[in-house]
């Protein structure tokens, strides 16, 4: 009996799980995805480089940082991808800085292919993939996922966020040469001060116009550009929230589930019912994925992500107090501790996941 494409596997999959929903959309969203979409993600990430050609405001990294690292070697990225494959990883996360302006990051992709990984993709600020051409060669190397970064709705909020006239321009067309050749979009957005009023409008337009699956809705950390910028960009969870819920709204409109835990750095008690696409927050220490770091140090990522965070009292008397992460170190420094409360009880989650 042949064995089907992972495409109708991947359809039959939802069809079965989700009856409700409508088929002809169901195809429209799976058709270019070449994984099992109800596996778990275990990633093994990458860092390539540390330059970039944006200076987003909100970038983790400071001024300084910028193309501050000489470039990993590749053959030490080889080991790291080998290491991680043998450790169960089957996604390449290849990230930076910028991994598009490493003039050898097609035979990285072609490695990570050849190991195993059955997802390869590039987290990129899509300047670079506005050339048709360079979306081929990345395509052709390997790469079947395209992590490009919006963080605006329009260009006005995203050009100015990035700090580059032009910017929202480019990444339109980016996504278009992506799809023309038939591959997975993904997208990361940073939530902060200037974008959150416009989320629904942003997910509108990336779930629906730009027929986009995957997304990493981070809540900013303050570090680096953004504490240096601090006052224009800093927001609270609690008032981005809102928002946040308005605009996932629209999976249960449309009868979809989430195809990831989308929320990233989003403490479990101010979205107590959305817990299932709440990315990374659990204290697990033992399957933490590897990081390969701009310097060359490789480390697990659960082990970092625990030093970054910190317990509150309050975290005693909820519920999943004892197994979650905690806040993050500078958001409690910045914005303090009373909007926190503990889930006495988990509730019915209001977003369907795949997993």
């Amino acid at each position: 009996m042949p064995v089907l494409p992972v495409s109708q596997r991947n359809y039959e999959y939802l069809k079965r799980k989700f009856p409700s929903a409508d088929e002809s959309f169901i195809r429209e969203r799976v058709k270019n995805i070449q994984w099992p979409i109800n596996r778990k993600a275990r990633v093994c990430e990458v860092t390539v480089n540390s330059s970039c050609n944006n200076r987003c405001l909100f970038c983790y990294n400071a001024p300084e940082d910028f193309g501050a690292f000489p470039e990993p070697e590749i053959n030490l990225i080889y080991r790291t991808l080998y290491e991680g494959r043998k450790k169960g990883s089957w996604i390449a996360a290849i990230i930076g800085g910028e991994p598009s302006l490493r003039k050898d990051i097609g035979k990285i992709a072609t490695f990570a292919r050849k190991a195993g990984y059955e997802c390869v993709k590039i987290c990129t600020n899509g300047l670079k993939l506005s050339d048709k051409s360079y979306v081929r060669h990345l395509a052709e190397s390997g790469f079947n996922m395209f992590d490009i970064s919006i963080h605006g709705h329009n260009s006005m909020v995203h050009d100015k966020l990035v700090n580059k006239k032009g910017a929202f321009k480019k990444v339109m067309r980016a996504i278009e040469n992506v799809r023309e050749m038939g591959q997975e979009v993904g997208t990361n957005q940073v939530l902060n001060a200037l974008n959150y009023r416009n989320f629904p409008e942003f997910f509108r337009m990336a779930y629906l116009n730009l027929g986009i699956n995957y997304y990493n809705i981070i809540y900013a950390h303050y570090r680096g550009m953004m504490s240096k910028n601090l006052q224009s960009l800093k927001i609270s969870i609690s008032r981005a929230a809102a928002k946040v819920y308005e605009g996932l709204k629209l999976l249960t409109e449309y009868k979809m589930p989430a195809f990831s835990r989308m929320l990233v750095n989003f403490p479990p008690c101010l979205f107590p019912d959305c817990m299932d696409i709440i990315a990374d927050w659990e204290l697990d220490e033992e399957s933490g994925d590897p990081l390969l770091l701009p310097d060359g140090k490789t480390v697990n990522m659960a082990t970092m992500k625990n030093k970054q965070t910190v317990k509150l009292p309050v975290c005693r008397r909820c519920s999943v107090g004892k197994v979650c992460r905690g806040i993050d170190r500078e958001y409690v420094e910045i914005f303090g501790t009373s909007e926190f409360v503990p889930i006495k009880k988990r509730r019915k989650n209001v977003v369907k996941t795949i997993f």
